[in-house]
């Protein structure tokens, strides 16, 4: 069993990392002290963010010193995204406990908007030491270059750095000579090819980085069927979450259904999602006009030529894109489906004989998580939002919320 170290310097820090071993139905404690009861993972909170640099390195080295690393197959030192706190200095500390083979600090946590290209950390696209977190009043941001900031923290070792097109392309290299390296990473999928290709290596690693390096190692250890999304709303909500879902790796499947009407089939698109899900890629069916607010009136004008009218149109959408999701159901297992739009979660419910659902719990305001009941997909989990509605994020939550296992969800229907 994988047994894991999270050290964190401060207590929300130490609780979003620690969550992403609990929705892996991993039983974890946060802890005030090194201390540790017998439980096989933890997280450490060493509450030593606003401290000073000194007051920061032996309040960490008093802490860790008594800790038995060898009971953890994995050590993450979990930092703030925006690069806040005592970071040279408590990886420093720990380092010389840990005695890691190899480093790997990326602190990216792309669904907050917190990316890493050439060496810098950007928030929402702007360099960190320009936004408001450089005039935080108890830990202001002094350095966004995430190679720096490990120069400082090893004065005497060559660092590395792992760019972007290194990770993508699948061709990272780690040299012998050199052990501590800083890495780009732009969404989320970077992240997870970065902890992969590192694990392969096969070296004691200690992970520097934001709750998206842990979810990342845990991705990969607890790997999940991808989810499957039916959308069908034209509302500028949707069309925001499904661009935010895009840019994190979720694979968008674009039905232009005036083109499907007049070609009478719609296999090509059936089996471009198949070929991103059995990819392990997240994907998600969509109208056209979901995606590209001009293709609303291009889909009306079209369909209407042909005699339709505007509820003939939508009950059309609604039979497209369910009879696609139900082809893709058909030949490939997913984790779940996420829906936007009652109508076209009615349609789809529809085509697959459903006769109800059993309510599972709220991942979100307004956003049910539940399992069909009956048909042709009896007890797949399914998540539902409206059309207009939610964060941006909401799409990409909901679809990895669907992958993971947890009491609620699965105790009766696996």
């Amino acid at each position: 069993m994988d047994n894991y170290l999270i050290i964190a310097d401060d207590f929300t820090g130490a609780n979003d990392t620690g969550v992403q071993l609990s929705k892996r139905g991993i039983p974890v404690n946060v802890h005030f002290s090194g201390n540790f009861r017998n439980e096989a993972s933890y997280v450490l909170d060493t509450e030593s963010r606003n401290l000073t640099e000194e007051e920061a390195y032996k309040k960490v080295s008093n802490m860790v010193s008594s800790i038995d690393f060898s009971r953890f197959s994995s050590v993450i030192k979990k930092v703030d995204s925006t690069l806040r706190g005592n970071l040279t200095s408590e990886i420093r500390a720990i380092n010389q406990v840990y005695h890691a083979d190899l480093i790997i600090f990326s602190p990216a946590l792309p669904v907050l908007g917190r990316t890493i290209q050439n060496k810098i950390l950007y928030v929402n696209g702007i360099r960190a030491l320009k936004t408001d977190f450089a005039n935080d009043p108890l830990k202001p941001v002094k350095e966004d270059n995430i190679y720096r900031i490990l120069q400082k923290a090893f004065p005497m070792e060559q660092i590395g750095h792992i760019q972007l097109n290194q990770i993508r392309s699948n061709r990272i290299l780690f040299q012998p000579d050199i052990r501590i390296y800083s890495a780009d990473a732009v969404t989320n999928k970077d992240i997870e090819t970065l902890a992969a290709q590192a694990m392969n290596v096969g070296k004691r690693i200690l992970w520097i980085g934001s709750a998206g390096i842990m979810d990342s190692l845990l991705s990969i250890k607890f790997k999940s069927l991808p989810s499957l999304g039916l959308v069908g709303s034209v509302s500028e909500v949707t069309r925001e979450q499904l661009h935010f879902a895009e840019k994190n790796g979720v694979v968008l499947v674009n039905v232009p259904i005036y083109d499907v009407y007049e070609k009478e089939s719609y296999g090509k698109y059936v089996e471009t999602i198949l070929d991103a899900l059995r990819k392990g890629n997240h994907a998600v069916i969509m109208s056209s006009a979901s995606y590209d607010k001009s293709e609303l009136d291009r889909t009306r004008f079209r369909l209407m030529k042909s005699g339709m009218t505007i509820t003939h149109i939508s009950a059309l959408v609604q039979s497209i894109l369910g009879g696609i999701c139900r082809q893709v159901l058909l030949s490939q297992k997913v984790s779940g489906i996420f829906i936007t739009g009652g109508d076209t979660a009615k349609g789809l419910f529809d085509i697959i004989k459903a006769d109800g659902v059993r309510i599972i719990e709220e991942i979100a305001t307004g956003t049910p998580m539940m399992r069909i009941i009956g048909g042709e997909f009896d007890q797949i989990k399914v998540i539902t939002k409206a059309g207009a509605f939610g964060n941006p994020d909401l799409l990409l939550f909901a679809l990895k919320k669907l992958g993971e296992r947890n009491k609620i969800t699965d105790d009766v229907h696996p």
